[in-house]
């Protein structure tokens, strides 16, 4: 028996469509389930973004300093967390006070601020915030529900993040330490705006309420030189002790006074940072009261010089001749907190007690403002306004820095920790 093949030819061609709109409608539901994958991928990112940055805000202002704490943090929160985009970069993160939480330890109960009696505010050191991103309809479920049957509902997206304040390993200090009038922290015996003045340099380094200090992990092929010209001591990496410097520091004044802008004739130290936005000085006689020279209400206050770029003024007379202070212009390109400082508070009475070759135990991190520099490190006296703890936001020292976990030395900083 003898078969044509033109008798198959239509059954076979019927057979190739079908086969290709099949394989058409399999093709275009990969391609639409690989777009819902990524939109939900995005979504997910889009949103933990938003979650991390409004947690590392608010645990910014977890220092245990203030009865409003929780209020500060939760505003920071919102703040920062609102700026993130969601919704593929269309619109704004969605933040209320209910998204943020505090407990007191990382695995504790986590209630809002409002849930949380004053007396205990001040004990939160952890902030939660979770976030959701309601209402994602996928492409393919948009397709799925267009079929008759089709009940296909809506995809939620949430992220959840949660941060405390942790020491720090790359945050900079300079070399000198503050010394605790009690061991009461955070401030051990300070108040805000208190003046600290007393010798630049002294033989046995032991008197006075500053001191010259070596960290004991410190690079020591720096000298305290270069930490004062430079960035300071940076990469605090397991380390929690100092050691007094000994003998003279008879070169220390030019670091310390390019801060302000004043150099010697010859100029400023080699590969020295640039000074502060002002070198405006303050001693007894420019500001009588010897307290807070970030008063608003003063004329000459320091926010004011810094935001005029004012150049050192000039006192004391005696560094007239052999010291020149740089214009305006210098200050103008200059860095902002050159002379609000991180330094370490230590106990210096054990090293009365005990000897200066004895490491003594980093107590926590001040923020002083430099008031003053000096012609004659081994006559004249240095000035300092403690503005309260490093990581406290409102002594206007930066807390940043890579976080180095519990053996780190450096000031805490903002550290997602969950």
């Amino acid at each position: 028996m003898n078969f044509s093949p033109r008798h198959n030819r239509p059954s076979q061609q019927g057979a190739v469509a079908v086969a290709f709109i099949l394989f058409s409608v399999l093709l275009l539901g990969f391609v639409a389930f690989a777009m819902d994958v990524g939109r939900l991928y995005v979504s997910k990112s889009e949103l933990q973004n938003a979650a991390d940055s409004c947690a590392l805000s608010a645990s910014a202002a977890l220092t245990g300093v203030n009865a409003n704490q929780l209020l500060v943090a939760e505003n920071y929160g919102i703040t920062a967390g609102t700026r993130n985009l969601i919704g593929m970069q269309d619109d704004a993160a969605a933040i209320s006070g209910a998204d943020i939480t505090f407990s007191a330890t990382l695995n504790g109960d986590y209630r809002t601020r409002g849930a949380i009696a004053p007396e205990e505010a001040v004990n939160m050191r952890y902030a939660r915030c979770t976030l959701a991103e309601p209402e994602i309809s996928p492409l393919l479920m948009q397709v799925v529900n267009l079929l008759p049957g089709g009940r296909v509902g809506k995809n939620t997206v949430r992220a959840s993040s949660v941060a405390s304040l942790e020491p720090s390993v790359s945050n900079c200090g300079i070399p000198l330490a503050v010394c605790t009038k009690n061991l009461t922290p955070p401030n051990f015996g300070y108040v805000q705006g208190e003046w600290l003045v007393g010798p630049f340099d002294t033989q046995d380094n032991i008197t006075g309420r500053f001191k010259w200090v070596d960290l004991a992990e410190s690079d020591k092929t720096k000298t305290l030189r270069e930490y004062l010209t430079g960035a300071g001591y940076c990469n605090i990496s397991e380390t929690n002790t100092l050691v007094p410097t000994q003998g003279g520091l008879s070169t220390l004044h030019e670091g310390w006074n390019w801060r302000f802008g004043v150099r010697k004739n010859s100029g400023p130290p080699d590969g020295a940072f640039p000074p502060d936005w002002t070198g405006f000085a303050y001693d007894a006689t420019n500001w009588p009261s010897q307290f807070n020279v970030f008063d608003a209400a003063k004329a000459n206050n320091f926010p004011a010089m810094q935001t005029a770029h004012q150049p050192w003024n000039g006192i004391p007379s005696n560094l007239k001749g052999n010291w020149r202070a740089s214009p305006q212009s210098v200050h103008e390109a200059g860095m902002q907190g050159r002379r609000l400082v991180v330094s370490p508070f230590v106990d210096c009475s054990a090293w009365r007690e005990l000897g200066n070759n004895n490491p003594q135990a980093i107590l926590g991190w001040a923020c002083v403002l430099m008031l003053n520099p000096v012609a004659n490190p081994t006559q004249d006296v240095a000035g300092l306004e403690y503005r309260g703890p490093a990581n406290e936001i409102a002594s206007g020292c930066v807390t940043s820095g890579s976080p180095g976990g519990p053996g780190a030395g450096g000031p805490k900083v903002p550290t997602l920790v969950q």
